[in-house]
This record gives C-alpha cells, structure tokens and sequence, in this order.
C-alpha cells in the first residue's frame, strides 16, 4: 500500500479527530505535498459540512406525537374511558340481576360466575389504574429515539 492509498483511507478519521497524533502527523504532511489527496480532503470536508447545514423535515413520529397530544385527541381518549367504564359496569350489573334473579340455577354456580366477574372487573380497574399513574410519573414520556 503505498502513501497515497494509506493517507486516503485515514482522511475520514482525520476530519473527524479519531486518529492518534502520529496518524493526524502524518496525513497532515502528505496533504501538503499532494494535490490528489488534498482535493479527496477538501471534497469530504464540504461534504461533511453541506450536510451538517441540512435541514431535515419533521418525522412521521414527530408527528404523531403532536396528533396524540393534542387537546382534542387526549380528550376524546378520556371520554372513550369514561364510556368503556361506564359500560361494561352497566353490562356487569345487568348480567348479574339477570342471573342471580333467575330461580333454576344453583347458588354455587351463581357465586362462582360473581367471583369471577369480580375479579375480572378488580384485574381491569388495577390495569387502568396503573397506566394512569405510569402515564402522570413516566420520566421516559418525553423522550424520543
């Protein structure tokens, strides 16, 4: 491998400050004395400098984030809750009068379909009440990727 090749490959490192000082020594000299490198140099410095001046669009995430959070979004999602809630408590009520008034079904199976309903609503009022703590306490909710 000769100089120039050598020098080529280090030119990169040598923009970025990632060589040691005997290599940064070293292209240093060689870019001097040789235009060819010298152009290469020069080409990946504008390079490297026309991008750092780049402006890059919004992303799609950027922008889903900003539907999510706006006011008219957040609020439809509450009152969606508020309605899920109210709803399948209304359905739990009506299908357990139902039930429990209705004369040929033995009170074992009465009390065991109860306790699973029970836990089943308990199971979803612990989820939902840990996401709306997680939701008010994450210290990641603002952070993007």
């Amino acid at each position: 491998m000769n100089l120039c090749d050598k020098t080529q490959t280090l030119i990169s490192g040598y923009i970025d400050q990632e060589l040691t000082q005997q290599e940064r020594q070293m292209v240093q000299v060689h870019l001097e004395d040789c235009d060819t490198c010298k152009t290469i140099y020069l080409d990946l410095l504008a390079i490297k400098n026309s991008i750092r001046q780049l402006e890059y669009p919004e992303c799609e995430e950027a922008k889903m984030d900003k539907t999510l959070n706006e006011p008219t979004a957040k609020g439809l999602s509450i009152i969606g809750w508020i309605m899920l809630i109210i709803g399948m408590a209304a359905l739990l009520i009506f299908q357990l009068f139902t039930f429990f008034s209705e004369p040929g079904i033995p009170i074992g199976i009465k009390l065991l379909v109860f306790l699973i309903e029970a836990g089943l609503l308990l199971l979803f009022i612990s989820v939902l009440r840990q996401r709306l703590i997680a939701r008010k306490t994450d210290k990641y909710r603002g952070v993007k990727l």
